[in-house]
């Protein structure tokens, strides 16, 4: 897992292979009689990867067949959680803290490979250098459109990328490890220089998700932030900490140009932003096969006569920029409750975690939350389960939460990474 979580910021091979060993690793382990327990993410897990498979065969059955054997299996990436989980609990024997300390150590080499990119993200911003190309890694440079200016007034600066290909996987795939590793810091009882550590790269990939301008990761980051902030107050506390908050968002949201402008953007009907036409191509889609969608995957494909019809020069002609109605879309009710569900089950199982776990446990249910909050606020505009950078880094960041706040007989209250100092 330490392979997958040092590539999760850097390379897609890198954290394709790493995920793939691990899947392998387990599945070896599980045929010898080494069968780890089974947490409760494999529920929701298992019910959105089988509604993504049976959604293909669905289209398939009614004449949309997948393009390509890898188009048939794009759902493997909504394994990552359970993979993740299942590695790191692997192998435990008569040790309860092993899992524990193996996903802190994860944790820790992913937020070492974060420092990467986000302490690149302050000269790429300035001069918009694509490094992938400059490596000899990538046979051209980025184009123009790939290098758009930061924000609006500022022209000599540009959309962080990193090591990817567009400013928004970069900020996906920093996000949960910002998350995870941040809550942890500020609750986690470990030792002091692994919680600066945590601290310090929590801090340097969020100024990173910042840089890239993706305003809806800058949003996941805040409520995420929110949530871990909640659960340490008090109940009337927290009350009244809502009701301010609510009440400041919409005291200041006149002044939040940038906010208008995407909304602006949103209203567009071409190019850039321009989600009206997006979803109302999403809708002639669901509207054509409301039962079976197109398949798990497969939307770029069959959409392309919808967008002949709506906008034939639109700039980005993919999914539905809605992690739920691109769901509908491909698969139909199926799919799109699947979804649902999949945040409902997955909420409910980190909840119910916090009441009955020690202090590292409370630590990584609440960040298992707060990714999961963040998540969501992305998925409301962003087709986050479909690109390899978010799925891969949300799902792992997932699986860490789920071994470190799972309840362990025989534990020692929590303390497994003081032996890491």
């Amino acid at each position: 897992m330490t392979v997958h979580a040092a590539f999760l910021p850097i390379s897609i091979a890198g954290m394709q292979i790493g995920l793939a060993v691990a899947a392998v690793a387990v599945a070896g382990l599980w045929v010898l009689g080494d069968r780890p327990p089974v947490a409760r993410v494999a529920v929701p897990v298992l019910v959105l990867a089988a509604s993504a498979a049976g959604s293909v065969a669905l289209a398939w059955s009614a004449g949309l067949p997948p393009g390509s054997p890898s188009a048939a299996f794009h759902w493997r990436y909504l394994l990552a959680p359970l993979v993740v989980a299942l590695a790191l609990e692997a192998g435990a024997g008569d040790d309860p803290e092993a899992p524990r300390r193996r996903a802190l150590l994860v944790l820790s080499v992913w937020s070492a490979a974060a420092l990467v990119p986000a302490l690149f993200a302050w000269v790429q911003v300035r001069t918009g250098i694509d490094p992938m190309h400059a490596l000899g890694l990538r046979g051209t440079s980025l184009p123009p459109a790939y290098r758009q200016v930061f924000a609006p007034g500022a022209p000599e600066r540009f959309a962080v990328v990193g090591f990817f290909s567009w400013y928004t996987r970069l900020a996906h795939a920093l996000t949960p490890v910002a998350v995870l590793a941040g809550t942890l810091a500020a609750r986690a009882p470990l030792p002091r220089r692994a919680r600066a550590f945590l601290a310090f790269a929590a801090v340097a990939s969020g100024a990173a998700v910042f840089l890239t301008g993706a305003r809806s990761a800058w949003a996941g980051l805040a409520v995420a932030a929110a949530i871990v902030a909640a659960a340490a107050m008090t109940r009337r506390t927290r009350r009244i900490a809502l009701a301010t908050a609510a009440a400041g968002a919409l005291a200041v949201s006149p002044l939040l140009p940038a906010a208008w402008h995407w909304l602006e953007e949103t209203r567009a009907t071409g190019g850039g932003n321009g989600r009206e036409t997006i979803w109302a191509v999403c809708a002639d889609v669901i509207r054509d096969h409301p039962l079976t969608g197109v398949g798990y995957g497969a939307l770029p494909r069959w959409s392309a006569p919808y967008w002949e019809r709506r906008d034939p020069q639109f700039g980005v002609q993919a999914w539905c920029h809605d992690a739920l109605l691109s769901a509908v879309a491909e698969g139909g009710p199926l799919l799109g409750g699947a979804v649902v569900a999949w945040f409902a089950l997955l909420a409910v199982a980190f909840a119910r975690w916090r009441r009955g776990a020690d202090a590292l446990g409370r630590a990584g249910a609440v960040g298992g939350l707060a990714v999961i909050a963040a998540l969501l606020v992305n998925s409301a505009v962003h087709d986050v389960f479909w690109t390899s950078e978010p799925a891969l880094a949300f799902g792992c960041a997932i699986g860490i939460a789920a071994v470190l706040a799972r309840p362990r007989p025989g534990a020692s209250n929590g303390k497994a990474g003081e032996s890491q100092a």
